[in-house]
């Protein structure tokens, strides 16, 4: 028995400064940063460790090419 959890992949769609942790009346977070990839895994509480690692695995193809989709993207729309 365990906590059953949903993990979702976004991308950032705006510039870093655009992000604002304050605009609500009780924020969540008050900082944030970039990270490596496999940062959270190496960081989080052991007994965490092997979930944060298979979640990530099933996120890498998706979250590593980014910048790659999106600049072949950008290429044919320029070229149209």
């Amino acid at each position: 028995i365990g906590q059953k959890q949903k993990w979702f992949l976004l991308k950032l769609r705006c510039k870093d400064e655009d992000v604002d942790l304050l605009k609500t009346h009780h924020p969540e977070f008050d900082d944030w940063r970039w990270v490596s990839y496999w940062y959270p895994v190496r960081q989080v509480v052991s007994f965490k460790r092997d979930v944060y690692r298979r979640v990530m695995k099933e996120f890498a193809p998706f979250a590593m090419p980014f910048n790659k989709r999106e600049q072949h993207k950008d290429h044919w729309r320029h070229k149209r």
